[in-house]
C-alpha cells in the first residue's frame, strides 16, 4: 500500500506540474483579425452605442456568437472612430458566426431589430472591414491574453507593393534586433488577408497610459548590435523606401460596447 501511495502521489505531481507549465506558456495570438473601422456622425454617437450594447446583449443570448472587442480612437485619428476586432483561426470558424439581423430579431422582436440596423446604418459615415494574417516571424514577444488591454498602439502600414518582399525582411530582421535588446513590448505584425492591398498592421498592447512613457531601447543601436554596422545600414532606409503611407493612432478598449468573450 506505501508504494501504491507513493506511486499516486508521483503521477499527481507530474500532472500539477504539467498544468502549471501550461498554465505559464504564452498563448499564440490569433491567427486572424478582422478588422472594423467605423467612422460615425458626431451627433450619431450615441445611437451607435444603443445599438452594440443591444447587439452584444444579443450575443450573450445566442449560442457561437464570436468575441468582439471595441476600440475608440483617443490620439491619432478621425473623431468619431471605432475600431472592432474579431479573431479567429480558421476561415471555417466563420461560417458558424450568427447573423446579427437574425440575433437581434430572435432577441427583440421584428420591428425593434429593424428599429436597431436603421439607426446603426444612419449613424455610420464611413466602414472599412479588413482581414489580417498573423506574422509570426515578424512579431515581437508575441503574446496573448484573454483580458483585453486598456489601451493598443495601432499603426497600419501601407507599401510601395515592389517593395513589400524587403519591407517584410526588415520587420524579421527588426524583431530579433528588440528581442535581443532586451525590448519587452509584445508588438504583433500582421498584413493584409481581404482589404487594402500590401498593408501591415503593428498593434502594441498598453496596460496603461504609463507605458508608453517607457524607455525603450534605442532602435538604431539595437540594429548595429545585432547585424552590424554595414548590414544596419543597408537596412535602415528600407522603411523609408517601402511605406506610402502610415497612420499610428492610441485606441482605448471600450468595455461597454464590446463582446469580450465568445458565447459556448
Amino acid at each position: 500500500m506505501r508504494t501504491r501511495c507513493v506511486v499516486v502521489m508521483a503521477v499527481l505531481g507530474l500532472l500539477g506540474f504539467n498544468g502549471l507549465v501550461q498554465g505559464q506558456a504564452p498563448a499564440k495570438p490569433d491567427q486572424y483579425q478582422q478588422v472594423s473601422t467605423i467612422t460615425l456622425r458626431p451627433p450619431a454617437v450615441p445611437d451607435f452605442e444603443e445599438v452594440t450594447k443591444k447587439l452584444n446583449a444579443a450575443r450573450d443570448k445566442t449560442p457561437g456568437a464570436q468575441r468582439v472587442l471595441t476600440y475608440g480612437v483617443n490620439l491619432g485619428g478621425p473623431g468619431s472612430t471605432f475600431i472592432q476586432f474579431t479573431p479567429f483561426d480558421k476561415f471555417a470558424d466563420r461560417e458558424k458566426w450568427p447573423n446579427a439581423n437574425d440575433m437581434l430579431t430572435k432577441v427583440y422582436g421584428q420591428a425593434e431589430a429593424t428599429r436597431l440596423v436603421k439607426m446603426f446604418r444612419d449613424a455610420v459615415a464611413n466602414q472599412r472591414t479588413e482581414v489580417f494574417n498573423y506574422q509570426a516571424d515578424q512579431s515581437t514577444n508575441p503574446t496573448n491574453s484573454d483580458v483585453p488591454p486598456a489601451f493598443l498602439s495601432y499603426q497600419r502600414t501601407e507599401l510601395v507593393p515592389e517593395l513589400a518582399g524587403e519591407y517584410a525582411n526588415l520587420q524579421r530582421k527588426i524583431k530579433i534586433a528588440q528581442e535581443k535588446s532586451g525590448d519587452k513590448r509584445a508588438i504583433i505584425r500582421r498584413t493584409n488577408t481581404y482589404g487594402t492591398g500590401f498593408s501591415a498592421l503593428a498593434i502594441t498592447r498598453l496596460s496603461k497610459l504609463s507605458d508608453r512613457d517607457a524607455a525603450n531601447p534605442n532602435f538604431g543601436e539595437a540594429m548595429r548590435k545585432a547585424f552590424g554596422d554595414a548590414e544596419a545600414a543597408q537596412l535602415q532606409p528600407i522603411g523609408n523606401r517601402a511605406v506610402r503611407a502610415r497612420q499610428t493612432m492610441l485606441l482605448n478598449y471600450r468595455a461597454d460596447l464590446s463582446h469580450a468573450k465568445a458565447t459556448p
